[in-house]
């Protein structure tokens, strides 16, 4: 039992010391039924490891001599007998030769009792060549008879699959062309591999799944894939993203009278570009919330248009309606608004209270671009615009915290 235990103090150093953070480690166990007495290989894998034996990396089998302890161990590439010893990555298929020693006949079981640092999507196999028999260590353990007179080598082997690799593709414009791929180790089919929703229905499955397959015309949403190997089953999730834009209008108000100032916002989906048409000759571009109001009563169509990157794209409507005001004057507004008049190409800002110490002043045209830009430090203030073309411009005005923004013509 002192040999036993120093393996595992063994075991735990070379596994701190040499492995990375990509490491994966198998413990293998050969254990004597009638006994009780335990041995056990580790093999580990890791990124850039040599699987002949290393000195500084590896542990080379030191065989105890004690009556009725089996002795179990694992081959490096170079057939040198080792009780710790590394194979390079799980990222692609290994396969391990295992030897043993007993000194009595009888049943003998061997398991593999820690996999968690292991891939989940990895199956792990050991083989028992002289019985053509494939056993998931994942699931338990096999039970082997052994004799004293068998050979030490070439019955058992280790097969560990290359871990699953996923890739995803988003939803496009239509919202019904995602897409989830999968590589399976061609050396070990899956039983099953099934795509579920959210919502646990089944969206696609596939039997004795190996090689590159995908689960297709998938729209935005969670998902998740089980992959099942006899009775072992593990699962990945996934997100895919959409690309489509749904376009939305809401309005402050749909009935106006002319001169009072509405408030738009896009409530859009997968959108960064917008742009506005009223309905009155007045478009806006690059603009998610523009505020405006009519000078004549009517009917008026605003259409938004709404894009992305992707090419995607949705429109929406919504129909104002503008009667006569009823009180005369260039706005509806409320006591503590500021009121803007345009003559000519001069802007008159004037606030119905003190300026604060945010108070300014932002003048843009209608595809978004600012023109002008100042503090406001007095109540009332006079802005020159004769550097601008004639047209509709946007003017924001700040104070107190408050941004109102009004809709001015300037002309010569």
């Amino acid at each position: 039992m002192k040999y036993l235990t120093s393996t595992l103090i063994l075991a735990l150093l070379t596994s701190s010391v040499f492995a990375s953070q990509n490491k994966a480690q198998v413990v293998v166990r050969l254990q004597a039924q009638a006994t009780g007495n335990i041995d056990q290989a580790t093999l580990y894998f890791d990124n850039g490891i040599n699987p002949v034996y290393v000195y500084q990396e590896d542990a080379q089998k030191v065989f105890s001599g004690v009556a009725g302890v089996p002795a179990l161990f694992s081959l490096s590439s170079d057939l040198i007998d080792c009780s710790i010893n590394g194979y390079g990555s799980t990222s692609v298929t290994q396969e391990i030769a295992l030897g043993y020693d007993v000194d009595a006949d009888g049943s003998y079981d061997i398991s593999a009792p820690l996999l968690d640092n292991v891939d989940p999507t990895s199956i792990v196999l050991l083989e028992d060549r002289t019985l053509g028999v494939f056993t998931d260590l994942r699931q338990g353990k096999y039970t082997a008879t052994l004799h004293d007179a068998d050979p030490a080598t070439g019955r058992f082997f280790i097969h560990i699959s290359k871990a699953v690799q996923v890739s995803t593709v988003n939803a496009g414009c239509s919202n019904n062309d995602g897409l989830i791929s999968v590589i399976q180790d061609t050396s070990t089919p899956w039983t099953s591999c099934t795509l579920l929703d959210a919502f646990n229905n089944q969206v696609g499955t596939y039997n004795n799944a190996s090689g590159q397959f995908s689960f297709t015309g998938l729209a935005q949403g969670d998902y998740y894939v089980v992959y099942t190997y006899g009775n072992y089953s593990t699962t990945q999730s996934f997100h895919i993203t959409g690309n489509y834009v749904v376009a939305n209008i809401v309005a402050s108000k749909t009935n106006v009278e002319v001169g009072e100032m509405i408030d738009f916002t896009a409530s859009a989906t997968h959108s960064n570009r917008y742009s506005w048409d009223f309905g009155d000759g007045t478009l806006i571009n690059g603009v998610a919330n523009p505020s405006l109001n009519y000078y004549e009563a009517g009917e008026y169509v605003v259409t938004l248009r709404c894009d992305n990157d992707h090419g995607c794209y949705d429109n929406a409507q919504t129909t104002i309606t503008v009667t006569a005001a009823t009180v005369l004057g260039i706005n509806d507004q409320k006591s503590n608004e500021p009121k803007v008049f345009a003559a000519g190409k001069s802007l008159t800002v004037s606030l119905s209270e003190a300026t604060t110490a945010d108070a300014q002043m932002q003048v843009s045209n209608l595809i978004g671009q600012t023109v002008y830009t100042s503090p406001l430090s007095e109540q009332t203030q006079v802005v020159s615009l004769d550097n601008q073309p004639n047209g509709y411009y946007l003017v924001s005005v700040k104070n107190a915290g408050v941004l109102n923004t009004k809709r001015v013509f300037l002309s010569r």
